[in-house]
């Protein structure tokens, strides 16, 4: 389980300030310098959505998104990389919870202006067609696979895993 999850980068012209994370445990928001990102991460910590490369420089972990946003002044996000998706929405959701309930799965989202969203597996899937979303994505089949750094994700894989398995015998004839 992951204990943090980037919610934006946080520059100053085009230096780097920070990083904006969601921390999963106390679901509050902070900032991180790129010296306490790599400090969370010797010892042992994963922060979705941020990864060191082979420089030891923090960098944008494009497993777990591709859309991430830049705040480069009051309110102004812009994205990271050009990636049309961040570009028109100008909004930024990554997956941090994966809950289950009566009505089936729950999906705790964050944005980029630090608000907290919990969906239906229908609406993220709406969502998905329209947007990326950091820590899930849309497979082959038309359902999610969400990230396995995720917390609640090997319950949301082995729920939808169970539920294709149940259609499928709802398919075959008897």
């Amino acid at each position: 389980m992951c204990k943090a999850t980037v919610v934006y980068e946080e520059k100053l012209g085009k230096r780097r300030e920070g990083w904006c994370v969601y921390l999963n445990k106390t679901r509050d928001f902070t900032f991180y310098s790129d010296k306490q990102v790599k400090e969370k991460m010797a010892q042992g910590e994963k922060i979705n959505g941020l990864k060191l490369d082979a420089n030891n420089h923090v960098v944008m972990d494009e497993a777990f998104t591709t859309s991430l946003l830049a705040k480069t002044g009051l309110a102004t996000f812009t994205p990271i990389f050009e990636n049309e998706d961040a570009a028109i929405s100008g909004k930024y959701y990554a997956l941090v919870r994966v809950l289950n309930s009566k009505a089936g799965n729950e999906y705790e989202l964050v944005t980029n202006r630090c608000g907290v969203e919990m969906v239906s597996e229908g609406k993220l899937l709406a969502m998905l067609t329209l947007i990326s979303i950091g820590g899930v994505k849309l497979n082959s089949t038309g359902g999610l696979d969400v990230c396995e750094t995720v917390e609640g994700a090997a319950m949301a894989n082995t729920n939808r895993k169970a539920r294709i398995k149940e259609e499928g015998k709802a398919d075959s004839p008897a």
